[in-house]
């Protein structure tokens, strides 16, 4: 794997509270570990899943599905975070809005010419403002809001040095 996955990895690893099982009745993923939720991954035993494992899953259906290997570094660490945490799609529009093209949630040529073009900063500041703009929106923010500005501004942060 990459050098920049398992950066990227070894940051929502540690994020999403690594190999510790969590089941938070607030929390709308039931069974969780890796990060990886019962909720999302219904057949899959989330009491023994390795990391091994979850990076496998981390890979696929998160960094590959989001099109992270076809974006600068420091843009593809934040995209990735966000995919993860608010999933691919979302990742996607928010992004695109970030470059200014169309947000049809598919990362296809114009966006990645949209990317290639933008100062990474300036393109990942507005990023992580439309990211934080949703994560206001969303109904458990009293609960969770304050830990995940949290994430986002270290996600931030590394991104722009990565």
């Amino acid at each position: 794997m990459s050098a920049l996955f398992e950066k990227a990895l070894a940051f929502v690893l540690e994020k999403e509270g690594g190999p510790a099982i969590t089941d938070d009745p607030r929390d709308p993923g039931g069974l969780t570990r890796w990060g990886i939720s019962e909720r999302a991954y219904p057949d899959l035993d989330i009491r023994n899943l390795t990391r091994d494992q979850a990076a496998a899953i981390y890979r696929r259906d998160y960094w590959d599905r989001a099109g992270c290997g076809n974006l600068p570094a420091g843009v593809a660490f934040f995209h990735f975070d966000t995919a993860v945490n608010q999933g691919a799609g979302t990742a996607a529009k928010f992004l695109q809005l970030a470059a200014g093209v169309d947000a049809d949630g598919k990362i296809g040529p114009k966006t990645l010419a949209a990317v290639q073009r933008a100062r990474p900063a300036d393109l990942l500041v507005e990023y992580a403002a439309r990211r934080a703009d949703h994560y206001g929106r969303l109904p458990h923010f009293p609960t969770y809001g304050l830990g995940w500005m949290r994430r986002l501004a270290a996600c931030l942060a590394l991104a722009i040095t990565t």
